[in-house]
């Protein structure tokens, strides 16, 4: 247990010391002079190191405290009775680690970074009507208009919107979600001005990544337990509930196999783009001949490795009964894509769109993510169905005769061709054989 002896009112002396009014800045006539407030300052494992930026940063608080009233009393009082709990969130960070003087550079460390994010969301955000309201706000307490380039050079948010957005969920850079979530609703304005949930205004600001699930959004419903942070959220907005989840009935997720693209048509099995809206994979041999596999897209951008090793790391890391549908996901692709004719089959089938990689990069880029897999899970039900189901269609003869003859015969335009004027004049051929047959009977 930790045990802040520090009064609250001396504590708010020393921090509103190191604050000064933010207008100043919006009239400086060099703005962009000002060191940048984005980096490795807030990482997840790294608090043996100094927890205070420097000063610069303590910017974020003043612009929080003077446009949005965040109460730093009430925030320190609030996190006095909090930071246990807080600590809880970070692994490999020691009980003997929790002395008074470093929770109390801790609760600092997590004001400056719940401030950062609150504006670095406010910049990032693609709902141009919240970031109105914010601007609007933020007029009315300067006292003077202030553009959006105003505020993006006052912070210097020089970085590509894309990447901040991507930082904000990268698993390193994580703080509690409950400390942001108190910034906002309890202990400022931000959640009046908005009117909706914050976690739906997180939403706006995260990265661009298809298969949201719009009825998580409509519904209101949270995880049970509350959200852990940025990512958590993330990953709750693109993910199917009920599904996936591990099963100690099964044997190991690293021991799922099942065969590779180009192996399972041998058998008949057909691939098709799931046009879902959630990670899935889905398996159905319903037709008489053949299986078909329903697979959500493999969308690769630029920065796919950092945000699929998040969400990995994630799954890996958390604590309860979870779902995993990513790490199930990755272990499905991992299996089917094997060799660059894989990935060849499933580009020309829509279940990996466009993109700058190549099927050598795209073979590495799976195979990287196959070492997230960890050993220590068990299947859940909906893979232990799939590969029993999988294999089972794949071991029939009927449909691995029948898979042979149409990749021997009919892999290719031309060929089918060939087989079908084969066919048309062994046809005619035999016709002509019996006609010719009968007429010389009847001389």
């Amino acid at each position: 247990m930790n045990d802040l002896q520090e009064p609250v009112d001396e504590w708010v002396v020393e921090m509103e010391g190191r604050l000064e009014n933010p207008d100043i800045f919006l009239r400086a006539s060099n703005i962009e002079e000002y060191p940048s407030i984005f980096g490795n300052w807030q990482r997840w494992d790294d608090f043996g190191a100094s927890f205070i930026p420097k000063t610069n940063k303590w910017q974020l608080v003043a612009c929080m405290t003077h446009w949005f009233g965040l109460n730093l009393k009430s925030y320190y009082e609030y996190m006095q009775g909090k930071v246990d709990r807080a600590w809880s969130h970070y692994h490999g960070v020691d009980e003997q680690f929790h002395t008074a003087e470093n929770s109390k550079r801790f609760i600092e460390h997590l004001l400056v970074s719940s401030c950062f994010l609150v504006l670095g969301m406010v910049y990032v955000t693609n709902n141009e009507g919240y970031r109105e309201v914010i601007m609007d706000e933020i007029a009315n307490q300067t006292s003077f208009p202030i553009t959006y380039t105003d505020f993006r050079n006052l912070f210097n948010f020089l970085q590509d919107i894309t990447k901040i957005r991507l930082y904000m969920i990268t698993m390193n850079y994580q703080i509690p979600w409950f400390v942001l979530e108190a910034v906002c609703t309890e202990l400022s304005n931000i959640g009046n001005l908005l009117h909706i949930p914050i976690h739906k205004f997180a939403l706006t600001c995260l990265p661009k990544m298809p298969r949201m699930h719009p009825s998580k959004e409509d519904d209101g419903t949270v995880p049970k337990g509350g959200f852990k942070h940025l990512l958590h959220i993330f990953h709750w907005s693109r993910t199917l509930n009920g599904k996936y989840t591990p099963n100690r009935a099964n044997k190991v997720m690293a021991h799922f196999h099942i065969p590779s693209v180009t192996e399972l048509q041998l058998s008949q099995t057909v691939f098709v783009k799931d046009e879902g809206d959630s990670i899935d994979v889905c398996y159905s041999d319903n037709r008489r001949v053949s299986g078909v596999m329903q697979l959500a897209p493999l969308h690769l951008w630029k920065y796919s490795t950092q945000l699929y090793e998040s969400l990995l790391i994630f799954e890996d890391r958390c604590l309860l009964i979870f779902e995993r549908p990513f790490t199930a996901y990755v272990a499905c692709m991992a299996c089917f894509l094997k060799t660059e004719l894989d990935v060849r089959v499933l580009r020309e089938n829509g279940v990996i769109p466009s993109t700058s990689l190549d099927d050598k990069d795209v073979l590495h880029f799976v195979q990287k993510l196959k070492t997230f897999v960890s050993g220590k899970f068990y299947m859940p039900e909906e893979l232990a169905f799939l590969e029993k189901n999988v294999m089972a269609h794949h071991k029939k003869s009927v449909n691995r005769l029948i898979g042979e003859f149409k990749k021997r015969y009919c892999s290719d335009t031309w060929i089918i061709i060939s087989v079908i004027a084969g066919i048309l004049l062994f046809v005619l051929t035999f016709i002509q054989t019996i006609y010719g047959t009968l007429s010389y009977y009847k001389q």
